[in-house]
């Protein structure tokens, strides 16, 4: 790929997901996409052939960050490791990539009509993984005997309040747009809500061990 292709390219990949961030796929024109990007029309249409493989575009790219984050909790057989990586990672997502998460979460809220099968598939698989990840700290005896699947989705939630509730976080926070501080802050909360409540204490693992090798 040219470096002319790949510069222009990013160019509209960045300004859409912008507009749809902003305006949802539906009020979104392909025209006020290739403005804010600097474009001519044309060169949208030569790039990406439609709006929606435009958007489909847009949304694959979020993919690879969300199976990276999803590695980080599968790197280590320690579980606090692996929890404080995840949620750490997912929160970067979100404020490295603000408007791709927002365009997301907006589409899963609207049931994943438009999101590419190539997506749904990849989002799925890994999250098997990562549900039986934690499925067996727990049968180990790592993690308290919690619901692996229903401690994912909290983790999820939590970690795309930032994206989702973009308006109320702004009113409780007092700012717009939210800071390195405010994620780092959001990050160490969400992994002390989770470590505290799903770890099991050193002193416990000790006695359960004891108890299965009588």
């Amino acid at each position: 790929m040219s470096r002319i292709r790949q510069h222009n390219q990013h160019l509209i990949l960045a300004a859409a997901s912008e507009e749809f961030a902003a305006r949802g796929f539906d009020a979104t024109q392909t025209r006020d996409i290739a403005v804010r990007a600097g474009v001519p029309k044309a060169n949208l249409y030569y790039y990406f052939q439609s709006k929606e493989s435009l958007y489909a575009k847009v949304l694959l790219g979020f993919v690879e960050p969300l199976l990276q984050a999803s590695a980080a909790l599968r790197e280590s057989d320690d579980p606090v490791t692996g929890l404080q990586a995840y949620i750490a990672a997912r929160i970067r997502i979100a404020r490295e990539h603000p408007h791709i998460a927002k365009v997301f979460s907006g589409e899963l809220l609207l049931g994943a009509r438009q999101l590419p099968e190539e997506c749904r598939d990849l989002l799925y698989a890994e999250a098997q993984r990562n549900v039986e990840c934690l499925r067996s700290w727990v049968d180990r005896g790592m993690l308290a005997p919690v619901d692996p699947e229903h401690l994912m989705v909290f983790i999820w939630s939590a970690t795309r309040t930032y994206t989702n509730l973009g308006w109320q976080m702004a009113h409780i926070t007092g700012r717009k747009t939210p800071g390195d501080a405010d994620y780092q802050q959001a990050a160490a909360t969400i992994t002390r809500l989770v470590l505290e409540g799903v770890v099991v204490p050193l002193a416990e693992k000790t006695k359960r061990g004891l108890l299965f090798a009588t």
